[in-house]
């Protein structure tokens, strides 16, 4: 029996173990510190209170026990890797593979370079901190429906797709609330700052231009070309000395990879994400694989491959399918991936779209990307379920 393991129950890793059962003779262990799949691409509608928390967290151990072949789970932290012995350790306990996969994800980055930044600001890339931020938000919503007169700034720090999508349902929300709240929800200021020159950097210009028109119908302040000096109990300073009073913040600015767990020979990049060869494996070990937002992918061109849930899922399937060939004896051709489409949530029901080169805007892209997540929200949910009654 081929002992393959996986670390981190992710969108890439929750792909690859779908497309890894079918495979015969395989035992299939998933580990991960939390209890639940996280989908983070969902965090903008929970903070501003559109969506519950269900629909972002979805059990893995029922979710592993859904399979015609269950998957063993265990929820604990790896804290080593013996790629020598093939060992996965926990402290706890010591999981042999001969397959492993590493799919842990990555986190927000908060850059120590800048003073006070983590201590005054949300992430959005684990739940506890959307969770902790999404009450703040209810209650400040709460307080100005009390009659609270206090004016209140919201800042997001960081202008990409994350960034975007939670400022624009907050304003939107915002908005919504005003018939409720009456003159005082004026007083509650959402600012949208970024070091680039404009907010989407990297995106088409229709993309970016249809962004910036939204953001600004909905109130929202853009600030660009704004580099964050330090944080202090009361403002975000601006490097040319300017000033941000705030309530409180949501740092959307970059990501590191979860690997501090790898042993120092697995090379990296200079945030955490583990170096790859084409073939998704590590340098020098070709049983250890890395997917997902982990992995340092480099596309055909030679430029990283944006750390999305769309590539997690297809780097997944590579992974899969050439474990699958290699226990056939077969040839396997290195992995070759590209964005086929984007989706941008922009606050109620409306967003942009750039798919297969072309670009679109308004309520059709809101209904086709609900549409979307409600396939793969109802394909893991399912899949609960049939876990959930094997355990009763």
């Amino acid at each position: 029996m081929h002992k393959i393991v996986v670390i981190g129950g992710g969108y890439g890793g929750l792909r690859a173990i779908e497309k890894l059962v079918p495979i015969p003779n395989v035992e299939i262990t998933l580990i991960d510190r939390n209890a639940f799949h996280y989908m983070q691409t969902e965090v903008y509608g929970f903070i501003a209170g559109t969506k519950d928390i269900d629909e972002l967290a979805i059990d893995l151990e029922s979710w592993c026990e859904g399979f015609s072949t269950p998957v063993r789970f265990i929820s604990q932290k790896v804290t080593r890797i013996d790629p020598e012995n093939s060992l996965v350790d926990t402290g706890e306990t010591s999981i042999p593979f001969d397959t492993l996969i590493i799919a842990t994800g990555a986190r927000t980055n908060f850059p120590d370079s800048i003073e006070g930044l983590r201590e005054h600001s949300y992430g959005v890339k684990q739940l506890k901190r959307a969770f902790n931020f999404h009450h703040r938000f209810q209650r400040l919503i709460e307080q100005k429906l009390e009659g609270d007169d206090d004016v209140i700034n919201i800042i997001v720090a960081g202008a990409g797709l994350s960034g975007v999508e939670v400022a624009a349902e907050m304003a939107y929300m915002l908005q919504r609330y005003k018939k409720m709240i009456g003159r005082r929800i004026e007083k509650i200021a959402i600012t949208l700052i970024d070091a680039c020159e404009t907010i989407l950097p990297g995106l088409h210009p229709f993309l970016i231009a249809s962004a910036e028109k939204r953001l600004e119908n909905l109130d929202v302040t853009l600030k660009t070309s704004a580099f964050i000096d330090r944080v202090d109990a009361s403002f975000l300073h601006l490097k040319g000395g300017e000033k941000l009073p705030y309530t409180f913040i949501v740092f959307t600015g970059g990501i590191r990879g979860v690997s501090e767990f790898t042993p120092e020979n697995f090379g990296k990049n200079s945030i955490g994400q583990l170096n790859v060869t084409p073939f998704l494996t590590i340098e020098g070990y070709d049983h250890i694989f890395a997917i997902g937002d982990v992995a340092n992918i480099i596309d055909t061109y030679g430029k990283p491959l944006p750390p999305t849930a769309q590539i997690a899922e297809k780097s997944a399937e590579y992974v899969a399918k050439t474990i699958d060939s290699r226990l056939r004896g077969k040839k396997i051709s290195p992995f070759s991936a590209k964005i086929d489409g984007l989706f941008i949530a922009l606050g109620g029901r409306y967003g942009i779209a750039e798919l297969f080169g072309l670009r679109f805007k308004g309520m059709g892209v809101y209904y086709l990307k609900r549409i979307i997540t409600l396939i793969y929200y109802l394909g893991i949910r399912l899949r609960v379920n049939a876990g959930y009654k094997i355990r009763r």
